[in-house]
């Protein structure tokens, strides 16, 4: 890592081995998902060039042209895929050139400019999570275990698995549920329900610090470890959204854009929305931010999750 900091000549520093070097480094930061990006499109530019790696000053606009055409062929790859890719070498480079205090006669990204497609955006009604809690899945504690989580997250705002993994004891203060966004640092407080209670209750463990059991006591061994196990929750959902007879598949990431789509749909204010899913890099939410009262927050949960709370309190 070292070494490449201290090369000037852009002929002595070659991609690969940066690349290797950066995704090595943002792993060391904690950025699990920067680096597993960064790894992603080294390796695609790897498969383009052969294995070739290459130094910085042959990385010409052409060259670039290739390797999105290379990322095309075929139709495998989605758009935003490509764009994710291209966009990662392009900031890999941005990294490379401004250590090594290079300065390229073209920048080879220049002329690219990114056009993401628009995605479809998946949300379910209510009337689904209203279902949820009442699935007789007694005799499958795989699928009860993901239905709880599934509801906790619908009904605490639309949690995101990372963050909702990482709940332990710390996170309860009072009557209040408090995390810090992991994606982006943003502090979330959302007041404790009935319904919350009575699932929080249920997986209540002397021998962890976590509310749920999704990681062992002493936490994930690794960062593939998480990701097995988010893997493992929505192969879960998936089979509760078959049972569900859902039209779209049923994911975690359904589960907090459900929560939004719901929160809108009944006239929630969009800054308190985006407060409750830590959007902080907006910048309307930050305008707003230091503006709003933590429990108009919980107010308009209770109002749009108030039912599927009522529904869990009675199964408890």
């Amino acid at each position: 890592m070292a070494t490449n900091r201290t090369k000037k000549h852009p002929f002595g520093v070659y991609l690969f081995h940066y690349v290797d070097s950066l995704v090595l480094r943002r792993r060391e930061a904690g950025k699990d998902a920067t680096a597993d990006l960064y790894r992603a499109a080294g390796n695609w530019f790897r498969k383009y060039r052969h294995g070739h790696d290459i130094s910085l000053s042959q990385l010409t606009p052409s060259l670039v042209d290739g390797f999105i055409a290379f990322l095309q062929a075929g139709g495998k790859l989605k758009v935003n895929s490509v764009n994710s890719y291209v966009s990662a070498l392009r900031a890999m480079y941005n990294i490379i050139i401004r250590e090594q205090g290079y300065a390229p006669r073209i920048h080879p990204f220049a002329h690219i400019v990114i056009h993401p497609e628009k995605t479809i955006k998946r949300a379910v009604s209510l009337e689904v999570f209203e279902q949820i809690p009442i699935l007789d899945l007694k005799e499958e504690p795989e699928l009860q275990f993901a239905a709880d989580l599934c509801v906790f997250s619908f009904i605490a705002c639309g949690i995101p698995f990372v963050d909702l993994a990482r709940l332990t004891r710390d996170n309860i203060k009072d009557d209040t549920l408090v995390y810090n966004r992991t994606k982006t640092g943003s502090p979330i407080k959302i007041g404790l329900t009935s319904g919350m209670r009575c699932l929080l209750d249920k997986y209540a463990s002397t021998s962890s610090p976590y509310l749920f059991p999704i990681f062992p006591p002493e936490g994930p061994s690794s960062y593939e470890h998480y990701k097995m196990l988010l893997r493992k929750y929505n192969v879960a959902l998936k089979r509760i959204g078959e049972r569900l007879q859902l039209s779209t598949l049923f994911t975690s990431y359904v589960v907090r854009h459900s929560w939004a789509t719901i929160a809108y749909r009944k006239y929630t204010p969009i800054a308190l929305i985006s407060q409750a899913l830590g959007h902080a890099s907006e910048q309307t939410t930050r305008h707003y931010l230091a503006q709003l009262d933590p429990s108009e927050l919980s107010k308009a949960n209770i109002l749009i999750t108030g039912t599927v709370d009522n529904l869990v309190k009675l199964r408890a």
